[in-house]
């Protein structure tokens, strides 16, 4: 679980700036505004500051933590319990178990 967590948390730092500007490109689309990514990123980094980037993380790390943390966790929890007496796991068993745990 925690593993998990850590990790979509720092994968969620990593492409927050992206999915910021992606956002704003889907805005400017709406109202008629540039599409523009480096116009965007340009005006962003201008007008508000690098901090512009990182608007919503929490929102984000929040999900990573309970969404990837449960996922990964359940999978771990699954294949334990899958594991038969020569503590192997067949294909179908590890499909099963990704499947299950989302």
């Amino acid at each position: 679980f925690v593993t998990g967590s850590i990790s979509g948390c720092l994968a969620t730092c990593c492409i927050q700036p992206v999915d910021m500007v992606k956002v704003r490109i889907q805005l400017g689309a709406a109202e008629g505004g540039s599409t523009s990514p480096v116009t965007i990123a340009k005006t962003m980094l201008k007008d508000e500051g690098m901090a512009a980037f990182y608007k919503g993380l929490s929102a984000g790390l929040t999900r990573q933590v309970v969404y990837t943390g449960a996922r990964l966790g359940l999978y771990d929890q699954f294949t334990i319990m899958a594991k038969g007496e020569d503590k192997s796991l067949s294909f179908a068993k590890v499909t099963v178990c990704a499947l299950s745990a989302g």
